[in-house]
């Protein structure tokens, strides 16, 4: 009999291939009742471990490796966990070895002895040199050296299976026999089965970033899972049996430590529950500006109360309030609500949210069920400039150790595995490429299905004999984590120190990370909160900011949401920049909807997915003919009213739950959510309670099954109300300032892509497309960001191509001590300052010299006599650099005529777009070409042809596996987008790139879109 003392898991990012899940199945074939987990430095997958231990009915031991330092030398110790306490000394150690220095010293490990196993390594540890030599008094003076220092350990013997390991193995074990100190057998583990040596390799060249045939790639055997037959052949009994007591000794209970909230600090120590109920009753009579409350409100209010302090939430709601107190505060705009939270009227009374749940017929109970005890979840939306600020405060207020970011994972999935395989074995790249492109790009697909319903695919892997081997060894290594990254918005806090619950980790400087993934925290005790960093709301704030200059009281949460001008916005599908509005998709659903007030917006929000797509149809011929309407029962009417008689919402589901069957609305929520997961024993029941409450209300069994089909369609793709709603707002505030402030919405727009040039150019035409001028950006005048001027919209300096942040920040500086006067003025002053030629080269190409009345062409002819003329000037006095003008006369400009055309495409290089004369027009004029342009093509039907400059390509393939792509053209009128089939991508796919002037012929089939029989590229001379 044995146990396996050491796994290490593929959670040793790159060091392993072992899955935890395989892992504890594979010991449970093998006939193991216990296995250890021992990571080195990290206990990523200790949950993990334990719940797939509780499945396959094995005992967990919980182990970390580590190094500790010894004179100056690093070697590897094992800690195993006998107790709890042990368990929590491996989490604080971890959570050092994570976030300090990643070894710890000698005279550390004596705290460990009481609550953990500690086993030396023999083999590939301290004692190794001294056994290769077989220096036995070293050895010798070793062991009595950690013997005073630690008193109690274990000396792992491994690698047995080797003869000459044994040999040394056996001179170790005498000595330590000696000294009277034990020795364990110890089978180091990195990957299950003894054929997937090789697959480890490939994965410590990813690591290592090697590739095959670099011999300090090393293949390490015989270390997969041995069976217990295996083991007793290769190690002596007594080490073996050594390995089942320790493992009887190992007995760690995960169910105990749990963690809590953070209590809030209320003013004068006053209970959290009286202060809570305290601020909603002042912040719903702020709602109703301090006029008498609807009895309605009051009701609701107390209920919501009661259900919340019975659940001991009052504390989350009070640090919700608190941190977007702050925000408001600091003039940070939060979003108006997101999710289930924005249909709790006490998220409204305390300035959570900005839905008035009653107004809109929304439910607490789909936020929280007081019939199923659920953590809370409210998720807050706050500018993506400004989110930190927000996070930082509830860092700074409840401690460092105390909050934490919510770790993730990257793995190696189907392309990325095949990518980086394909490297280790120095495949070629573009046969590499070959290979990951023929994988379709289904989310999450993984190799062995792509292979299957791949036939182009599994011919490619199965040309090539290094094919072969590459996708056998992808097979084995898909899924592995590959890097650690944080949750995009979530946080989690905890009222125990985090290191007394869970595991940390440092990704970066600031904030640590929990070293659990989200889906074991909530168990422990952990309470996710989401802070999300919205674009949106960064341009909402900016407008904000602009218009409060000449409107000092402007709030956008009190805007008309009857405006007319913003639904005439809507209708006219001017939804360009506008949030939840703007794609291609929602743009035809608009057009057909036609949205007349604001619950229109809100339904157009929830129709446009999948699943309730296929009632719009349905929907729009209700509302253009409402004598059509039809409700599955009369009482329903007041439900469905608003769509036309349709199950749009997941709280509609619950009403007709509660009219019908007599269900409270919490039961009704666990009836939804029970549909939705699809749970067959719960759906059973529920089944039935439902058609006896629908009998019991007098109606007919056949309406009873009827509805409840009804509802069991609905529930999978129902879409929460209060989110549509909270959302809903937030698209018609952005309508709102587009429709009623075009120029500081348009400003806002553009500054929140100043980086992305595909949308600088996009949001460039909306501009145009508004009569807005884009005036070329200046060095006398431009900044970091677009401006308004004189109801025109100043070019940004940091929005050209190779100008940054520092040269923008020189140039401001510089010019705040005088105008640049002229073109030799401003190289000589900014020349070397954080400004370099290439600098200077793209601010001419970009038009930011223009100013200087000098065409383009010959500042760049100019240059290098501009720059000689720089360093004639430039003065040191004591250290100090001045510019001296007048020592040197300013050199004679070279001057050259400018093609018009060069000039444009130089202009396009740097900016990513024509700011001036639109090429396309100088290119008809010149090569005499007289087809109609875009805009006339596009009201056309049938066939067309056309000639444009190709703006982008995107390359997909079919469900059969054939290349196809999509290019989108443009002229000087409007875009268009080319399907290319994929007969007639292998005719012309080497004619697709960005930039070409291309002739097309072909058949427009639908709006903006043309299915293409031909292209020509224009030969240009």
């Amino acid at each position: 009999m044995s146990i396996h003392l050491h796994v290490r898991s593929s959670y040793t990012l790159l060091n392993s291939t072992i899955s935890i899940n395989k892992l504890v199945r594979k010991s449970k074939e093998l006939g193991f009742t216990h296995v250890a987990l021992c990571d080195k430095n990290i206990m990523h997958g200790a949950m993990e471990f334990k719940n797939e231990c509780i499945k396959y009915d094995i005992t967990p031991i919980y182990g970390l490796e580590f190094d500790v330092n010894i004179n100056d030398s690093l070697y590897p110790f094992i800690l195993l966990a006998k107790n709890n306490h042990g368990f929590l000394d491996l989490i604080k150690l971890s959570t050092y070895l994570s976030s300090e220095i990643n070894y710890i010293e000698l005279d550390q490990l004596s705290s460990y002895k009481n609550n953990c196993f500690l086993i030396i390594y023999g083999e590939g540890g301290y004692f190794e040199s001294a056994l290769i030599s077989e220096n036995i008094n070293e050895i010798n003076e070793k062991l009595i050296f950690l013997k005073s220092k630690l008193n109690d350990f274990d000396v792992a013997i491994s690698y047995n299976e080797t003869s000459f390991w044994k040999i040394k193995n056996t001179l170790l074990k005498n000595i330590c026999n000696g000294l009277n100190i034990r020795t364990v057998a110890l089978n180091k583990i990195y990957y299950l089965n003894s054929d997937d040596d090789y697959a480890l390799k490939i994965l410590h060249g990813i690591d290592q970033q090697k590739t095959i045939r670099d011999k300090t790639l090393t293949l390490l055997k015989g270390r997969y899972l041995r069976s217990k037959q295996e083991m007793k052949l290769i190690y002596e009994e007594e080490d073996l049996n050594r390995t089942i007591e320790i493992a009887n000794e190992c007995n760690v209970d995960l169910n105990i430590k749990k963690t809590s909230l953070p209590k809030f600090k209320t003013p004068n120590e006053v209970p959290s529950k009286l202060f809570l109920i305290e601020l909603c009753k002042l912040g719903l009579s702020k709602r109703f500006n301090k006029k008498q409350v609807p009895l309605e409100y009051q009701n609701r209010l107390k209920y919501e109360l009661d259900v919340i302090t019975s659940m001991n939430f009052e504390d989350y709601f009070l640090i919700v309030w608190d941190f977007i107190l702050f925000a408001r505060r600091h003039m940070i705009y939060v979003g108006p609500g997101r999710g289930s939270a924005a249909g709790s009227l006490v998220s409204y009374c305390l300035g959570i949210t900005h839905v008035d749940p009653i107004k809109y017929n929304l439910l607490f109970e789909r936020f929280l069920n007081p019939e199923r005890i659920s953590m809370p979840d409210i998720d807050i939306d706050f500018p993506d400039n400004k989110r930190d600020e927000v996070i930082n405060y509830v860092y700074e207020t409840y401690g460092e150790n105390h909050i934490a970011h919510i770790i993730t994972f990257g793995t190696l999935k189907a392309k990325q595995v095949i990518r980086d395989v394909g490297r280790v074995l120095d495949i070629p790249l573009r046969e590499v490429d070959a290979i990951s492109k023929s994988i379709p790009n289904t989310l999450n697909i993984s190799l062995k299905n792509a292979y299957n319903q791949n036939p182009r695919l599994k011919q490619l892997i199965n040309s090539n004999p290094n094919y072969i081997e590459l996708f056998k060894i992808a097979l084995k290594l898909e899924g592995i984590p590959r890097h650690t990254s944080t949750h995009a918005a979530g946080i989690v806090m905890s009222s125990l120190e985090l290191n007394e619950v869970i595991p940390t980790i440092k990704l970066g400087p600031g904030m640590a990370s929990t070293q659990y993934t989200m889906e074991y925290l909530e168990d422990l005790g952990l309470i996710k909160m989401d802070f999300l960093g919205l674009r949106n709301l960064t341009i909402i704030d900016e407008i904000s900011q602009m218009i409060k200059k000449d409107n000092p009281y402007f709030d956008i949460m009190k805007i008309p949401l009857d405006d007319i001008k913003t639904f005439e916005l809507l209708k006219d599908v001017d939804t360009v920049g506008v949030f939840q509005l703007e794609s291609e998709g929602m743009k035809s659903l608009l057009r057909k909807m036609k949205p007349e007030k604001f619950e229109e917006i809100v339904a157009t929000i929830a129709l446009f997915r999948p699943g309730p797509m296929e009632n719009i149809p349905l929907y729009l011929e209700r509302k253009n003919n409402k004598n059509k309407i039809e409700y599955p029962h009369p009482l329903l009417e007041p439900i469905l009213k608003e769509t036309y008689g349709i199950m749009i919402y997941q709280e509609q589901i619950m009403q007709t739950t509660q009219i019908m069957a007599g269900f409270s609305l919490s039961k009704a929520d666990i009836l939804r959510k029970a549909m939705s997961k699809k749970n067959p024993d719960e759906l059973s029941k529920l089944k039935d309670d439902f058609i006896k409450g629908c009998l019991n209300n007098g109606h007919s069994e056949q309406l009873a099954n009827d509805l409840f089909n009804l509802i069991f369609k609905f529930a999978g793709y129902g879409f929460n109300k209060a989110h549509s709603v909270a959302y809903g707002l937030l698209a018609y505030q952005l309508a709102y300032l587009k429709a009623n402030y075009t120029i500081e919405f348009l400003v806002a727009l553009l500054n929140s892509v100043i980086s992305d040039a595909n949308k600088t150019s996009q949001y460039v035409d909306q501009c145009r497309k508004k009569d807005i001028k884009i005036l070329y950006p200046d060095v006398n005048i431009s900044g970091f960001e677009f401006e308004i001027e004189n109801n025109n919209i100043r070019f940004p300096l940091l929005g050209i191509k190779n100008v940054g942040s520092n040269a923008v920040a020189q140039i401001i500086a510089s010019r705040k001590q005088g105008k640049f006067t002229d073109y030799y003025d401003f190289v000589a002053r900014m020349i070397g300052q954080k400004v370099n030629r290439k600098t200077i080269e793209s601010l001419i190409n970009a038009g930011a010299l223009d100013s200087f009345s000098t065409n383009r062409k010959s500042m760049l002819l100019s240059l290098d006599e501009a720059i000689l003329y720089s360093d004639l000037v430039r003065v040191e006095i004591n250290g100090e650099i001045s510019i001296n003008l007048e020592l040197v006369s300013k050199p004679l400009m070279i001057i050259s005529k400018e093609d018009e055309l060069e000039r444009s495409e130089r202009e396009r290089s740097v900016l990513g777009f024509y700011l001036g004369n639109h090429p396309i027009m100088m290119i008809k004029d010149r090569y005499n070409i007289k087809l109609d342009s875009l805009i006339n093509l596009k009201r056309k039907k049938g066939y067309i042809n056309g000639f444009a400059l190709i703006k982008r390509v995107k390359q997909i393939r079919t469900k059969k596996g054939d290349p196809m792509a999509f290019a989108t053209v443009f002229d000087e009128t409007s875009e268009l987008e080319l399907v290319i089939m994929p007969n007639t991508f292998y005719k012309y796919s080497k004619l697709l790139n960005k930039g070409n002037y291309i002739f097309f012929d072909g058949k427009i089939d639908r709006e903006d879109s043309c299915i293409v029989n031909y292209i020509r590229v224009l030969e240009r001379n």
